[in-house]
């Protein structure tokens, strides 16, 4: 049995579509919608995948924003060739190395050093992500007047999203749902309001020109 969107959630998926010509991420919009109506086997997290990719993703897209992820695999595997057993804590460690620590080559430092960096960097850009849908499709452009309480749950619902992207070793739980419910809602009407935002401006710029033209 083929699902249909609501109303709202129509005008979600034609304004990802159509008017921001992103047919990737409105078709995952309109997936994550109908699977969290069906509720299939295994919908939590293929929905809280789609979720997390709109709210990381659309406005940096829109803006034009490149999105760079800190490779900790590569980092990690580099550090590991130049690690040494010795420098494990263990409880037979000589009284100076307990006081003094062990000493660290400069360039083992130095891969400590940048992976931190690109980590704190990843951060920073994760926090002002959070402003960016607001100041791209909502008009804040000063991020200081964002309402608290829309940062708050938009955050909330964007780390509930990360948490559920991939299979975890729990078992389901039905408050699990309900949180996914909630926190797609949340997602859902931020979007409904973008959606519309730009359809009222549309009509009116069809109006003044449909005006103009006669």
């Amino acid at each position: 049995m083929r699902m249909a969107l609501n109303i709202e959630q129509q005008r979600v998926y034609e304004w990802l579509n159509d008017g921001l010509r992103l047919p990737v991420f409105a078709e995952a919009y309109k997936g994550a919608a109908i699977l969290l109506s069906q509720k299939p086997s295994g919908y939590i997290s293929f929905v809280a995948h789609a979720g997390r990719d709109l709210m990381n993703r659309l406005a940096s897209t829109v803006a034009g924003i490149k999105s760079e992820r800190v490779q900790y695999q590569q980092h990690i595997d580099k550090l590991q060739c130049d690690w040494r057993d010795e420098w494990r804590i263990s409880e037979n460690l000589p009284p100076e190395v307990v006081e003094y620590g062990h000493l660290i080559p400069i360039q083992v430092c130095q891969r400590i050093t940048t992976l931190i960096e690109e980590h704190q960097s990843g951060r920073l850009r994760s926090s002002e992500a959070d402003g960016l849908f607001f100041s791209t499709f909502l008009d804040y452009s000063d991020k200081e007047k964002i309402p608290g309480n829309f940062l708050s749950e938009w955050k909330a619902a964007k780390d509930w999203f990360l948490g559920h992207a991939h299979l975890r070793d729990k078992s389901f739980r039905a408050e699990t749902s309900d949180d996914l419910v909630k926190h797609f809602n949340c997602l859902d009407g931020y979007l409904y309001i973008a959606a519309s935002s730009q359809y009222e401006r549309l009509k009116a710029l069809n109006e003044i020109l449909d005006a103009t033209n006669q």
